[in-house]
């Protein structure tokens, strides 16, 4: 047994509270760069229960961090999180293809019934022999009553030969496609055989156009082969379904959010949700984050009280095995977790919104738990090892005396010396 003096009354307490001081001393000065790069040389490196208490709260600190950040990411608060930045998709791109154009509130399911796409009007020419000679001038007009074109072409040459039925559709191509009547030409040759063919710049029945005139090589170009049409669709979200006209096959949905291309008729479903790889690779950074602070504080319980109570916070699960289930999780025998993405993977696309939900609240319970370990207090996760430490410097006599002598023989009275003396001797 250990002699603190003679008559050494009220002398326990002052040496314990010393001692405790000088740790928390020598922790925080240990942060301080300066401090640290100008003892390195005069002092001996920090040794036993204070350094290794120091690693452990720098560990402690940024696996708590850790668990923070991965929970942040997945919490539906999270405006700019991994659940909160939703992604669109068709199930029948032949369909429809679907793009995010603003942010997503929810995820949802949009029903999609195409019946009529929209068309841009087209004419097309009867077809003549290319190498024959026109038999006469063209002299039409192109255009809606709105924007036209006129088309002018001879049948003669400067130098008074005949043009070609190839070369009066030419240029009158030449001359529509130079105009602003919203109209596009093509000459289209085939086995000798040539014609002019016309398409609307847009679709929509809005988007129509006449063709009136002499025709000459471009006979028939009058006659409408595709009528300009609207594109006809109906919408069905949470059960209601609403019909739609637009003059254009690229259209939106969900109050402009969602932006559809339509292809085809038939039918498709828009489905607004998570993107499962994010999804997942966030879930799977979440339980690492987790199972690495179960193991530190494991590994570490016996440091302080502080360690046993967040060690029995975050054991205390993060949510309902029914819940975990669905997103892949279960919980093994040594209370960490483990992932499967098929599970999830299989829930998102059957109950998006729920399996949102799950994860968002699996999310805050997790980051509550990281910032509850944060809060607590530092010296309760050592107090064991500042017990440990205070008893090994008073059982050292040489530690004792330097750190009286730093402070002033008179605080080292004479009974105490004795005391100390002794414990040195026995």
């Amino acid at each position: 047994m250990a002699i603190n003096g003679i008559n050494s009354y009220g002398m326990g307490y002052y040496n314990y509270q010393s001692s405790i001081n000088n740790i928390r001393l020598a922790q925080a000065l240990s942060k301080n760069t300066r401090y640290m790069q100008s003892a390195a040389s005069v002092n001996a490196p920090v040794t036993g229960p204070l350094k290794s208490s120091m690693t452990f709260m720098r560990q402690y600190n940024s696996s708590m961090s850790d668990l923070m950040s991965a929970a942040n990411s997945l919490k539906g608060s999270n405006s700019s999180g991994i659940i909160s930045n939703l992604s669109v998709s068709s199930s029948n791109e032949a369909v429809a293809t679907a793009t995010k154009k603003f942010g997503l509130s929810q995820a949802k399911d949009i029903t999609l019934d195409v019946t009529q796409l929209a068309q841009a009007q087209t004419n097309v020419s009867a077809g003549v022999k290319g190498s024959d000679a026109a038999a006469s001038d063209m002299n039409f007009t192109v255009g809606n009553g709105i924007k036209s074109v006129s088309v002018n072409v001879s049948a003669l040459n400067s130098d008074g030969t005949s043009k070609t039925n190839v070369q009066m559709l030419r240029e009158a191509a030449d001359q529509i496609n130079g105009g602003s009547a919203n109209v596009r030409a093509t000459l289209v040759q085939k086995d000798g055989v040539a014609s002019l063919e016309l398409t609307g710049t847009y679709t929509g029945a809005y988007n129509g156009f006449e063709v009136s005139g002499e025709l000459g090589a471009a006979k028939g170009l009058d006659t409408v082969k595709t009528e300009a049409a609207d594109s006809k669709y109906s919408v069905t979200i949470d059960g209601k379904t609403t019909k739609y006209e637009s003059y254009s096959n690229d259209i939106s949905v969900d109050s402009t959010r969602i932006g559809v291309s339509l292809k085809s008729t038939g039918k498709t479903t828009i489905s607004a949700g998570l993107d499962f790889k994010k999804t997942a690779d966030g879930i799977s950074n979440l339980v690492d984050a987790y199972n690495s602070s179960l193991k530190l504080l494991n590994d570490n319980y016996d440091r302080g009280t502080g360690v046993d109570k967040q060690l029995r916070n975050l054991v205390a699960g993060l949510g309902s095995e029914k819940s975990l289930k669905e997103l892949g999780i279960t919980v093994n025998k040594d209370a960490t977790l483990k992932f499967d993405k098929s599970v999830l993977e299989k829930n998102m696309k059957k109950s998006p919104s729920l399996t949102r939900d799950l994860i968002s609240s699996v999310a805050n319970k997790a980051f509550n738990k990281g910032s509850a370990g944060m809060r607590v207090n530092s010296s309760t996760l050592i107090n064991n090892d500042i017990e440990a430490a205070q008893a090994d410097a008073m059982s050292n006599p040489y530690q004792a005396f330097n750190m009286y002598s730093k402070t002033g023989a008179y605080t080292l009275n004479n009974y105490y010396a004795l005391g100390m003396m002794m414990n040195y001797l026995v």
